[in-house]
């Protein structure tokens, strides 16, 4: 009678890191990954929350090109199609890569979204330009909370932040 056997076993012995060709795992970086999550989030309200009107089949056939279409045609078209949308979720794509890579955006990444958002509040008052504040805040925390521990954002040996 044959005694079956499991697999063989081996001791955990680490890897070599200093082996060509291992990748060693970074960790993500929690604040700048939600920051990208909330700016996903923000531009899939955004498109939900005006994705319904009538303008669709105007703005398809176009006419912004031969005649003028009336005030709301044009108001609606710069707040969806040719908004913030498209960009921001573009934006938003390339910050969560460098977050889950275990780095952080440069500071003025944060600043200048929260100044922007600020400045469209200034504008047309308490709306959902707000909501922008969310990622600003996130990634101006993790930008500085990367320099007070001596990384540089743009140095490609960072390997952890947390």
């Amino acid at each position: 009678m044959t005694q079956l056997r499991g697999p063989a076993r081996t001791p955990n012995i680490p890897p070599n890191r200093d082996q060509p060709g291992h990748q060693q795992r970074t960790r993500a970086d929690r604040l700048t990954v939600a920051a990208a999550i909330s700016l996903l989030l923000i531009s899939a309200l955004h498109t939900a929350a005006f994705a319904l009107h009538p303008w669709w089949g105007a703005w398809v056939a176009g006419p912004f090109r031969t005649e003028q279409l009336p005030l709301d045609a044009a108001v609606q078209f710069w707040g969806l199609p040719g908004g913030f949308v498209v960009p921001g979720v573009l934006l938003a794509l390339l910050i969560l890569r460098v977050g889950r890579n275990g780095r952080t955006v440069p500071v003025y990444v944060g600043a200048v979204l929260g100044v922007w958002a600020l400045s469209c509040v200034w504008v047309v008052g308490p709306s959902g330009f707000l909501l922008l504040l969310v990622p600003a805040v996130l990634l101006l925390s993790a930008s500085i909370r990367a320099r007070r521990r001596g990384e540089r954002q743009d140095d490609p040996r960072i390997q952890t932040a947390s």
